[in-house]
C-alpha cells in the first residue's frame, strides 16, 4: 500500500454534491439529505486511508505478528515447540524519541500589539497572561505530546478549539441570586427572556457556568475534510462521535422520537484493535463551514442521520475552521498527511523476520545433542533434556554442540536499527546511545545540534502549530469572555509560584500578532546549559552580578535556593511591571534590599521606549519611585559604612542629586577606624587629636 493509494482508488464512489451555500435557504429535509450524502461520500473515500491508520496503530502497539491475532487452537506440545514471531518494536521507540525531541520546545508565545499605543502594549501583556492561564488549566504540554504522537503514528493529528458553555466556574449572577433566594430567567442569544407555551418566563433551576475554552484531540478517522488539494482550500470539516442514545434524548427532548440506536454500524475499538457493532448508541456529526464569499457568516450543524439538532452561523468571529492540524510528512497535491511508518515499516519487518530466525536457530541448536545409532542406548536413562538424533550405522555415540548463529547476522540486525533511525531522523544521541568513543560534552553537544538541524522542518511545524493554537485561543476567548464573569488568572511565574489578578475581557477585542518565543543561544539540555553558563562565568566573571548568575542558572526554582537576592529581584521586577502598567506601588520599606531594587528600577528606564513611548504620567511615577528609593538608601547610608561603600561602586548613583555623594572605600575604612576610636560617625574625626589621615580620606572621597 503506497502513499498514493487513496488518491485514485477505483473502488471509491465519488458523489457529485452542490456547495453548501446552494441549499442553505431550502427546507430542513433537503439540508439533512445534503449533510448525510456528504458525510457518506467522505467516509467512503477514506476507507483505504483509515485502514492505513489502523495498521499503523497496530504496528505502534507491537501487534505485528499474524500469529498474535490467530484463533487457532494448539496442543500444549505444539505451543512449546512453536517459535512465534519475535518482535522488537523499534517503531514505538523511534516515535517516543521523536515526540520527546519535539516536546523539548515548550509552548511559549509572545503576544505583540499591532501598533505602538501604550495601552495596547499593556493589553498584550494581559492577553499573554490569559493564554498562559488557559493553557495551564488544560495542560497544554500533555495536549502537544498527544498531537505529536498521533501525527507520527497516523501521519496527521487534529485539535479542535471550541467554546464549552458547561465548563468554568459558577456564574457570579447565579451566586448573587442564590444568596437572595431568587431564580434567574432563561435568556436567548439576543438577551431576551425565553417563555414557555403558557407565556411564562422560564426559570433556571440549576447553576449556570461561565463557560470556558475546550481543547479536543480527535483521531483522524473521525475527522472528514472537504476533498481539496490543500488544507487552505478546505471550506468545511465534519467530525463524528458516538454518544449514548439516552443521553441524546435527554439533551434534545423535543426530537427524542427521531433518535434511533445504530444496530448495523461498526465502530473501531482502539483497545482491542477490532470493529464492534454499536448497541444503544447513536453516531453524532458536527459540521463547521468557514466564512467565504458565498458563506459570509459561515455555518454550523449538529445532526444525526435522521435529524438536524442544531443549526447556526459559525459561532466564532475568526471565521476559520476551529481546528489546528499537525502532519508528519506532507506530499505534493495530497490533502492528508502521511506517516513515516510507511518508510520504515519494511525495515522493521526485516528486523522482525531476522530476529525470529535467530531465535529459532537458538531454540534448534542451543542445546547439546546426542548423535547415536538407533537403539544404541536406553533414552530414558540419559536423565537430561538434550536432543537426541538417531540414525542407522556403526558409529559410536557422541555429544555434539553446534554454534547457533554467525556474528554477521547480529551485525546486520544492528545495521537495520541504525537505518531506521537515519530514515526517520532519530540518531543515537537522542536515543541515549552516542557513537562509540564520544564522551566529551562538547562533542555530544555538537552531535545533538546536528540532529536538531536535521529536524528543522519538524521544528517549524511544531512552532506553527503552537502559534495557531494561541491565535484561536485568543479569538474564541474574545468572543465569549464577558466583563461580568469575574474571571481570575493564575499566572505561573519562573519560580512556580502563583499570583492572582483580575482580567479585563475588553483587552481581547484588540488585534494582536502572536509569535513563538525563540530560544536562547544556550544549549537545550539542562546539563549543556549549565556547563555553558559556568564556562562563561569563568571567562567573564564580571559580566553579570552574582544574583543574575543565580537566576540564569535557575537555581532559584526550588524553595531552598530561593535566596534573599532572587526574592528581591523578582519583587522589583514585579513593581516595574505594575508601575509601567499604570498601577500604584507602595513606597520602599526599610526591610527591603533597596540596592537591588534600585538597580532593577534603573534598568527599566534605560530603554528607548521608556523615553519616547511611555506616557508622561507613567514616566513621572517611575522616576518618583526611584527617587524615593534613593532617599531611603541615603538615609540608611548615614549609619551604615558598608552600605556607603556599596553605593560608591554604583556608577549612576544618585540619579537625582540631593547633595549626597557616596564616599569612597578609602574614606569608609577611615570612617570605620574613626568609629572604633569614638570619633565622628560621618567624618571619622576625633576631637583633640591628629586627624590628618581622616581629613585626607574625607577630601579624597569628596573628589
Amino acid at each position: 500500500m503506497s502513499f498514493f493509494d487513496d488518491i485514485d482508488d477505483p473502488q471509491i464512489e465519488r458523489v457529485s454534491l452542490k456547495p453548501l451555500h446552494v441549499i442553505m435557504k431550502k427546507k430542513d429535509s433537503e439540508k439533512l439529505d445534503w449533510l448525510v450524502k456528504t458525510t457518506e461520500s467522505l467516509e467512503k473515500q477514506s476507507i483505504t486511508r483509515h485502514a492505513k491508520y489502523r495498521k499503523n496503530l497496530e504496528s505502534y502497539k507491537g501487534n505485528q505478528s499474524e500469529s498474535s491475532r490467530s484463533t487457532m487452537r494448539r496442543s500444549e506440545r505444539q505451543y512449546i515447540n512453536q517459535v512465534s514471531k519475535f518482535v522488537v518494536n523499534h517503531l514505538y521507540d523511534i516515535v517516543e524519541t521523536k515526540v520527546s525531541q519535539m516536546c523539548r520546545i515548550k509552548p511559549h508565545v509572545e503576544v505583540l500589539p499591532t501598533n505602538d499605543e501604550f495601552s495596547d502594549k499593556n493589553a498584550a501583556k494581559a492577553v499573554k497572561m490569559l493564554v498562559n492561564h488557559v493553557w495551564y488549566l488544560n495542560n497544554i504540554d500533555d495536549l502537544i505530546r498527544k498531537l505529536q504522537r498521533q501525527a507520527r503514528i497516523f501521519g496527521e493529528s487534529y485539535i479542535f478549539i471550541e467554546w464549552d458553555k458547561d465548563k468554568g466556574d459558577i456564574h457570579p449572577d447565579w451566586i448573587a441570586a442564590d444568596k437572595l433566594g431568587a431564580m434567574l430567567e432563561l435568556l436567548d442569544a439576543d438577551g431576551e427572556v425565553v417563555t414557555d407555551a403558557g407565556g411564562k418566563n422560564i426559570k433556571l433551576d440549576k447553576p449556570i457556568k461561565t463557560g470556558d475554552l475546550k481543547y479536543s484531540i480527535e483521531v483522524p478517522w473521525r475527522v472528514h475534510l472537504q476533498r481539496q488539494r490543500k488544507l487552505e482550500d478546505v471550506e468545511y470539516v465534519i467530525r463524528s462521535s458516538v454518544i449514548s442514545t439516552e443521553i441524546l434524548k435527554a439533551e434534545y427532548p423535543k426530537k427524542a422520537d427521531k433518535f434511533k440506536s445504530e444496530t448495523n454500524v461498526k465502530a473501531y475499538d482502539t483497545d482491542s484493535l477490532t470493529d464492534h457493532l454499536l448497541e444503544e448508541e447513536t453516531i453524532l456529526y458536527e459540521l463547521w463551514h468557514k466564512k467565504t464569499n458565498q458563506m459570509e457568516d459561515g455555518a454550523y450543524f449538529k445532526f444525526t442521520r435522521d435529524s438536524i439538532l442544531e443549526e447556526s452561523i459559525l459561532p466564532y468571529s475568526h471565521g476559520k475552521l476551529p481546528i489546528v492540524r499537525l502532519t508528519d510528512i506532507d506530499l505534493p497535491e495530497q490533502l492528508n498527511g502521511a506517516s513515516g511508518f510507511d518508510l520504515i515499516r519494511p525495515i522493521q519487518n526485516m528486523h522482525n523476520n531476522l530476529s525470529t530466525l535467530l531465535a529459532k536457530n537458538i531454540y534448534l541448536t542451543g542445546h547439546a545433542k546426542w548423535v547415536m545409532p538407533r537403539g544404541a542406548c536406553k533414552i530414558e536413562a540419559l536423565g537430561n533434556d538434550s536432543t537426541i538424533v538417531q540414525y542407522q550405522g556403526p558409529v559410536a555415540p557422541q555429544m555434539m554442540q553446534t554454534r547457533p548463529n554467525p556474528p554477521e547476522a547480529y551485525s546486520f540486525r544492528n545495521m537495520l536499527v541504525q537505518e531506521m533511525g537515519q530514515v526517520y531522523g532519530v540518531q543515537g544521541v537522542s536515543r541515549g546511545t552516542p557513537p562509540a568513543g564520544i564522551t566529551a560534552g562538547v562533542a555530544l553537544q555538537f552531535l545533538n545540534e546536528q540532529e536538531q538541524e536535521r529536524a528543522t522542518t519538524d521544528v517549524a511545524k511544531h512552532n506553527e502549530m503552537i502559534q495557531e493554537i494561541a491565535k484561536l485561543t485568543i479569538a474564541v476567548a474574545g468572543d465569549y469572555y464577558a466583563p461580568d464573569d469575574g474571571r481570575m488568572l493564575r499566572i505561573v511565574g519562573k519560580d512556580n509560584k502563583f499570583s492572582i489578578r483580575h482580567f479585563d475581557s475588553a483587552n481581547l477585542s484588540k488585534d494582536y500578532d502572536v509569535r513563538v518565543q525563540v530560544g536562547s543561544a544556550l544549549p537545550e539540555s539542562k546539563a549543556g546549559k549549565i556547563q555553558r553558563i559556568l564556562e562563561i562565568m569563568q571567562m567573564k566573571p564580571d559580566l553579570l552580578s552574582a544574583e543574575r548568575w543565580v537566576d540564569l542558572l535557575e537555581l532559584g526554582n526550588t524553595e531552598k535556593m530561593s535566596t534573599l537576592i532572587t526574592a528581591a529581584i523578582k519583587s522589583a521586577e514585579s513593581e516595574n511591571e505594575d508601575i509601567l502598567a499604570g498601577k500604584q506601588v507602595a513606597d520602599p520599606e526599610e526591610y527591603e534590599d533597596s540596592v537591588l531594587h534600585w538597580k532593577t528600577h534603573v534598568k527599566a528606564i534605560q530603554g528607548r521606549s521608556f523615553k519616547e513611548e511611555t506616557p508622561l504620567e507613567v514616566q513621572n511615577n517611575m522616576l518618583e519611585h526611584i527617587a524615593i528609593t534613593e532617599f531611603a538608601l541615603i538615609e540608611k547610608a548615614q549609619v551604615s559604612p558598608a552600605l556607603q561603600a556599596k553605593l560608591a561602586e554604583l556608577p549612576m548613583f544618585p540619579i537625582f542629586e540631593k547633595g549626597f555623594i557616596p564616599r569612597s572605600r578609602e574614606h569608609v575604612e577611615a570612617m570605620v577606624q574613626g568609629q572604633a576610636n569614638r570619633g565622628d560617625p560621618i567624618t571619622g574625626i576625633i576631637p583633640g587629636k591628629d586627624n590628618s589621615d581622616a581629613d585626607e580620606a574625607y577630601n579624597k572621597g569628596k573628589e
